[in-house]
């Protein structure tokens, strides 16, 4: 029997890159190295596919490294924040899709869970034939304008779904308490070199390839307060800190640590503290 080599003996033709819709992406587009070493924020409600046909890359995921390589596909759960990069020789696609064209009905052929993980799939050769097909015919459905679109693709990611449900894969996730541990340390890690400098809770959370949400979950069961409230609070101690020297005025304080606007930080200093710059300054011992 002949030993068929699959990706040398199939070609990928797709058209490509393609948009569906307008509130809902779905777009199917050719990976390599150039285009593939970005940070991606997750999305609500959009799931990937990643289909690696040849090299390899390093996918970072809560802050686990992973490696991806030749003939593995990678299923992204929707809202996860990730980073992809180190790609080396990378050739392959990447689908990604929004759950309500999977979801058409209220039944549902998949087993709870499968999309609220993200999964590493090593998938057998006859399945990569048949699943190579679909692509294709994904590819060619996405071209096209007539009305019943949705309902077509909807049939396919369901088939690609399914056959990949049925193969052997590992669930990229790790221990969560120990996971929200380390997420919480690398957090005030940061936040003590950043605290002057980034105040939004979305920069912390890109930082540390997690979203905001998650962040603030984790940050909030180790501390009892809330991601903003922390940056706050460190914040408010510098200033103190800060109002204790004498040759120090207050324009100095609010613009080491970041404040444009004199009267935001006044207003801020106040609320943290009860008492307005001069006042607390006056209180404390010389």
């Amino acid at each position: 029997m002949k030993n068929l080599n699959f990706f040398e003996d199939q070609a990928l033709r797709l058209p490509l890159p393609i948009t569906y819709g307008h509130n809902e992406p779905f777009e199917i587009k050719m990976l390599n190295a150039e285009n593939f070493s970005v940070s991606k924020p997750g999305q609500e409600q959009i799931g990937e596919i990643i289909w690696v046909t040849k090299g390899s890359f390093q996918l970072l995921l809560d802050m686990e490294n992973y490696s991806v390589s030749e003939g593995m596909i990678l299923l992204l759960a929707p809202g996860q924040a990730f980073y992809i990069g180190s790609a080396v020789g990378l050739e392959g696609f990447s689908v990604r899709f929004p759950l309500n064209v999977v979801w058409a009905d209220s039944e549902s052929p998949f087993p709870s869970g499968t999309f609220g993980t993200s999964r590493l799939f090593d998938v057998d050769t006859t399945t990569k034939m048949t699943l190579m097909r679909v692509f294709q015919c994904i590819g060619c459905e996405l071209s096209t304008s007539h009305s019943q679109k949705t309902e077509v693709l909807s049939g396919y990611l369901r088939i690609v779904l399914i056959y990949l449900i049925r193969q052997q894969s590992t669930v990229l996730r790790t221990s969560f308490k120990a996971d929200m541990a380390t997420l919480a340390k690398k957090f005030f890690d940061l936040l003590e070199r950043r605290y002057h400098v980034n105040k939004k809770v979305s920069e912390y959370a890109d930082q540390l390839a997690v979203t905001p949400n998650y962040l603030n979950y984790v940050v909030k069961q180790e501390t009892g307060k809330s991601v903003s409230a922390n940056i706050r609070s460190r914040l408010l101690l510098q200033a103190k800190r800060m109002a204790l020297l004498q040759d120090v005025n207050m324009k100095t304080v609010a613009y080491k640590l970041g404040f444009d606007d004199l009267a935001h930080f006044s207003k801020f200093f106040k609320m943290g503290c009860g008492c307005n710059f001069t006042t607390y300054r006056k209180r404390c011992p010389s």
